[in-house]
């Protein structure tokens, strides 16, 4: 009888949800820094985004995107899911094998995708991505830049599968232009002289320098560089997780977006910086 009464008490029980596991794509070099800057903390409990760990967009994105899927709900768990680059990353959403990008996506490459996979609302906004051309600390004293026309005499390096990045070089007058599939072994090629710059993100670190495997960089002072284009989250629309994880990402950017704080983790990490605010834009035409 009392075995009876039990069966009847879990039948009666409600049913409890189990947690989603997002295996989210990463490269090598951001899952260590986003992994350094959580540290086994609360995602939905971190306030405090001024960490030298978030030097480059794609730790923080991938933190954004995290903080908004546990805002809006759902109860998920996160997997690094190594990828050697953003292009893998997009193949992989686009074929319903992961569910998701993890860090943001140009929007051009959802126009050419745009039937397998759903596309966030902005993270970043048109005219809202500018970048510094970064440099040893040694060449800081001998490149003065104060329009487009003194790069002629500068290498620079970034990869040719960044195509936003690639295609706004290649129409600015550089001497050379190299390209290098990843971020160490772009400063890597600086730091050795084999290029002069190379373009990257603006941190919130002393001299907002920049590093990547005991290699530190430092932006060229008074010039910056903007990209055009919307930056947005990608979710596959094949992957049977998929559309739970759109609509909660799209409910928690909602949340983040009116509280004020995904302006807040852009600024304090130094992605977007108020230090760079009157310097010289060397591509006007393409900033707006």
């Amino acid at each position: 009888m009392r075995s009876l009464a039990m069966l009847l008490c879990l039948c009666a029980a409600p049913a409890v949800l189990a947690q989603t596991v997002i295996r989210e794509p990463i490269t090598e070099g951001e899952r260590g820094k986003l992994d350094a800057f959580i540290n086994g903390r609360e995602i939905l409990k971190i306030s405090d985004f001024g960490s030298m760990q978030l030097d480059s967009v794609g730790p923080v994105e991938h933190f954004i995107f995290r903080k908004a899927v546990l805002l809006g709900g759902l109860d998920a768990r996160f997997e690094n899911f190594l990828v050697p680059n953003s292009a893998r990353a997009r193949e992989l959403v686009a074929s319903g094998a992961v569910c998701c990008s993890g860090a943001a996506q140009w929007h051009l490459y959802f126009q050419k995708d745009a039937e397998r996979m759903f596309e966030s609302d902005e993270v970043i906004g048109q005219g809202g991505y500018e970048k510094g051309l970064y440099t040893t600390k040694e060449n800081l004293a001998r490149l003065k830049l104060a329009r487009a026309e003194d790069l002629r005499a500068l290498r620079a390096v970034s990869s040719n599968t960044w195509v936003i990045d690639w295609g706004t070089l290649e129409r600015l007058p550089f001497r050379a232009l190299y390209s290098a599939p990843t971020r160490p072994q772009q400063f890597s090629m600086v730091k050795f002289g084999r290029a002069d710059v190379t373009l990257q993100d603006f941190t919130a670190n002393p001299g907002m320098s920049a590093e990547e495997q005991g290699v530190t960089l430092y932006p060229v002072p008074g010039v910056k560089i903007a990209l055009l284009g919307t930056r947005h989250f990608f979710i596959s629309r094949t992957h049977p997780d998929g559309p739970k994880i759109y609509e909660a990402l799209q409910k928690g950017l909602r949340v983040m977006r009116q509280s004020g704080e995904l302006r807040r983790i852009l600024v304090d990490s130094g992605f977007i910086n108020r230090h760079v605010r009157d310097w010289t834009l060397l591509n006007p035409q393409t900033g707006g």
